[in-house]
């Protein structure tokens, strides 16, 4: 019975085949390539808002960061996290929240990354930003 279907196979229909399977990918290494080009033209000027309840509260220069600090958000309810800048990342480094998702993320570097924690209503968005920003100082 499938030796019936292997006769009617041709060459061309193979090649055909292989060639959409290749142009499948093409959408992929389009858009990899963009984002590629994209992060590093970003690189010169990334900037990490710390949001609460829809309010931003810190804006943090990341690119050219040499320091390590960390500074708790308070939001409420006895809801707090502990946010750590190293060098040119950002994590949240404790929270008192009940699933530690945003623990879990890690560091986070690039523009378009973020970190969220639902229960607290707190959001860390790393962008690129054009404006000229002044380190942050917080004493922990």
């Amino acid at each position: 019975m499938m030796s019936s279907y292997f006769k009617m196979i041709k060459r061309w229909d193979i090649i055909i085949v292989a060639l959409l399977i290749l142009i499948s990918f093409l959408p992929f290494a389009i858009f990899s390539a963009v984002q590629a080009k994209t992060t590093t033209s970003d690189v010169k000027n990334r900037v990490a808002t710390v949001t609460l309840d829809n309010k931003q509260i810190r804006k943090i220069k990341l690119t050219g960061n040499t320091r390590t600090f960390q500074f708790t958000v308070h939001s409420g309810d006895g809801d707090e996290n502990v946010i750590e800048v190293r060098k040119n990342q950002i994590r949240i480094k404790s929270a008192n929240c009940p699933d530690q998702n945003c623990v879990l993320v890690g560091y986070i570097s690039k523009p378009g990354e973020t970190i969220v924690c639902l229960p607290h209503h707190l959001v860390i968005e790393v962008k690129s930003d054009t404006e000229a920003t002044q380190d942050i100082i917080v004493s922990s």
